[in-house]
C-alpha cells in the first residue's frame, strides 16, 4: 500500500495540471488574428479603414484601432459581448444605427458566435 501511494499522488498531480491546461485552452477562445480579424476583414472594410470617413468614427484595420473604439463607447469590452458593440451592431435591431455589415451579406450565425467567442474569451490580441 505504501508503494502505491506515490504512484496515486502522481497520476493525480498529472491529472490535475492537465484539466488546468485544458480549462485554460478551453478559455482562450477565437483567435483574433486567424478567425476575428478575417471576418472584419472582407465585412467591415473598407468603410472601418481609418482613412475612410465613417459616421461612427471606428477605425478596424487593426486590433489596437479596434480596441480604441469610435465615437460611441464600449465597442469591445473584454468578457461582455452583451455590452459590445462590435457584437450588438451584428444583430438585427441594435442599440444604435442599423445592423452590420451594412449594404452587404450579414454573417451567418456561426460568424457572429466567433466575435461573441472571442469576446466572452476576454478579446485578446494573439
Amino acid at each position: 500500500m505504501k508503494r502505491l501511494l506515490p504512484l496515486v499522488i502522481t497520476i493525480g498531480a498529472a491529472a490535475l495540471v492537465m484539466g488546468i491546461g485544458m480549462a485554460a485552452q478551453a478559455k482562450k477562445g477565437p483567435s483574433f488574428a486567424k478567425e476575428v480579424h478575417p471576418l472584419i476583414k472582407s465585412n467591415c472594410l473598407p468603410c472601418h479603414l481609418e482613412e475612410n470617413e465613417n459616421p461612427s468614427g471606428l477605425a478596424m484595420d487593426d486590433y489596437e484601432r479596434l480596441m480604441k473604439g469610435g465615437n460611441h463607447e464600449k465597442t469591445v469590452v473584454a468578457g461582455k459581448p452583451k455590452e459590445s458593440n462590435l457584437y450588438l451592431k451584428l444583430l438585427p435591431n441594435p442599440p444604435f444605427g442599423k445592423q452590420m455589415a451594412r449594404n452587404r451579406k450579414k454573417l451567418s450565425d456561426e460568424e457572429v458566435k466567433i466575435v461573441y467567442d472571442w469576446i466572452e474569451a476576454g478579446a485578446r490580441k494573439d
